[in-house]
């Protein structure tokens, strides 16, 4: 019997055997350098977390009025905080006890000044609001004139384009006063919240021990020493920015006032009041208190004086004032925080912009406190 060709044989077999890419290596090699397949599972699971962030952000924006008077809520306990603390640690009183004392305490003295000075301060203010929007009715008037004569330069209509604009104008306006917050953008709503964020920023004043230890529920056990570091770190954050803010708002307030009475501006209280209560506001608030303060100067005469005063004060906060009740109060970046203060004027009006440093403050803890330190643990 011949022997068998096992060249011929085996080349047989491999003809009838099916070509897999397993067993052709340049099939292999091919299917290697396409790349993984993309399977379904990832796909869905990331469909699935796109769609409950969606769902989250929904709820939160339904909920948005609740969330503002819980924030400010939280800020009245820091402010009320300062007060109650001491009481408590160095003279021993409960905190039950301390809270409503000095809540009635500062009523006391907010009610006694308003009393003696609102004569003074009302008609001041009804000058203001009389005053002012003559001022402004005399620029816009400047403003069309000039809109007409460029408009007429170029062949077009200046009054169809000068409604359009002021229209424009005036809803931009309204939208930045009021924002995106139905329950607050009414006098009930504003009053309600108003009562509201009193006895809930008390509340949390005299037991915050209470609620912090609530929200540690929520936290895995192995994460809960942590984030009770970034809820003291945040506590003492807007403690300390509520303690630098009421001190800047009445070095502002006084010299604002004086230097009013000083030029002799009309309404000098009344602006003086103003501009120390936009001291709240960073960056902006100075800008907005000059606005009405710069109005009342046109029609005295007293613009230029205006002017210089404003930047004396400016360069006295900029330089001295600032530096001084900031220190050890955390730091933000300007340009960060002029561009959150749009955003958050943008999307909830005026109290946005109100909320959005201290807001940003306790962001900016929580994200070096969580994030920051533990990439720096793990590298």
């Amino acid at each position: 019997m011949p022997p068998r060709d096992v060249t011929g044989v085996a080349q047989a077999v491999r003809a009838r055997t099916p070509v897999t890419d397993g067993n052709d290596p340049e099939i292999a090699a091919e299917g290697r350098a396409a790349g993984p397949r993309i399977t379904m599972g990832p796909i869905a699971r990331g469909m699935l977390v796109v769609l409950l962030l969606y769902a989250l952000a929904s709820a939160l924006w339904l909920v948005r009025d609740v969330l503002f008077i819980t924030f400010f809520s939280v800020l009245v306990a820091s402010f009320l905080s300062l007060f109650i603390d001491p009481l408590h640690k160095r003279y021993g009183w409960r905190r039950s006890v301390a809270g409503p004392v000095v809540l009635l305490a500062l009523a006391l003295v907010l009610g006694v000044l308003l009393f003696l000075a609102w004569p003074t301060l009302a008609a001041q203010l009804s000058q203001v609001s009389r005053d002012l929007p003559e001022v402004i009715g005399q620029a816009e008037a400047w403003l069309s004139r000039q809109f007409r004569s460029v408009s007429g330069t170029f062949g077009a209509t200046g009054e169809v384009v000068e409604e359009r604009l002021r229209y424009r104008i005036a809803t931009e306006l309204a939208d930045l006063v009021g924002g995106t917050l139905p329950l607050l953008n009414t006098v009930l709503g504003a009053v309600t919240g108003l009562v509201l964020v009193t006895f809930a920023g008390l509340f949390l004043a005299i037991d915050p021990r209470t609620y912090a230890h609530g929200l540690l529920r929520l936290v895995p056990g192995s994460k809960r020493l942590r984030v009770l570091g970034v809820f003291e770190g945040i506590a003492v954050t807007l403690r300390r920015w509520m303690a630098a803010q009421a001190l800047g708002m009445l070095v502002i307030g006084v010299l604002a006032t004086i230097g009013y009475y000083v030029i002799g501006l009309p309404a000098a209280l009344a602006l003086g009041v103003i501009a120390g209560l936009l001291e709240f506001v960073p960056y902006i608030g100075p800008v907005l208190a000059y606005v009405p303060a710069v109005g009342i100067g046109f029609t005295a005469g007293k613009a230029l004086e205006v002017t210089v005063l404003y930047l004396i004060i400016q360069g006295l906060e900029s330089n001295v004032v600032t530096p001084l009740i900031m220190k050890g109060v955390v730091k933000l970046p300007p340009a960060l925080t002029l561009l959150f203060q749009a955003a958050m004027a943008t999307l909830f009006g005026f109290l946005g912009l109100l909320l959005a440093v201290p807001l940003l403050a306790a962001g900016k803890v929580v994200v070096e406190d969580l994030y920051v330190e533990e990439v720096a643990e793990s590298t």
